[in-house]
């Protein structure tokens, strides 16, 4: 395959995998539904971050930090989905060492999609500039979901 053909493979994977993430909030008054677009979702997100793996070794310009920035982005999605799979919620005891792994993941995602939009060239910057508003918007969703857990007179 050529640069542009696996370039092309990495934005349309983190595309549909956007757009199942979507859908998997829209559907979540319907636990049935909402657990089958979970599952597509990291289906296509695990395909994703294997396409960009790869794509890192095969691409050698500057257009590899595109990959670099999609592994960084699902890197905390990654983590975030074994945590919701292994079933961490509010009564689960030490969820601050998940928390924090996923606040350093975060972190350092931030900083290489930052990189990455400087090296990226052409049409590409705008995948990694809507990577890094999705990482925002998650690192929000984390603060608030740790805040709410932490509520003292919660159900534990």
């Amino acid at each position: 395959m050529s640069e542009k053909n696996l370039l092309y493979a990495n934005v349309g994977c983190v595309i549909s995998f956007g757009l199942l993430l979507f859908l998997s909030f829209v559907t979540a008054e319907a636990d049935g539904a909402q657990q089958v677009m979970i599952l597509i979702s990291e289906i296509i997100g695990g395909i994703t971050l294997v396409a960009a793996i790869l794509s890192l070794f095969y691409i050698k310009s500057d257009q590899r930090y595109l990959p670099l920035s999609i592994v960084c982005f699902l890197a905390p999605w990654l983590l975030y989905g074994i945590g919701y799979e292994v079933g961490f919620d509010a009564a689960t005891p030490y969820t601050w060492i998940w928390f924090i792994c996923l606040y350093i993941l975060l972190i350092a995602g931030f900083i290489f999609i930052r990189i990455g939009y400087k090296k990226v060239e052409g049409h590409y910057k705008l995948v990694s500039a809507f990577l890094l508003f999705i990482n925002a918007i998650f690192f929000v969703y984390l603060i608030f979901i740790q805040i709410w857990w932490s509520i003292p007179f919660l159900n534990r």
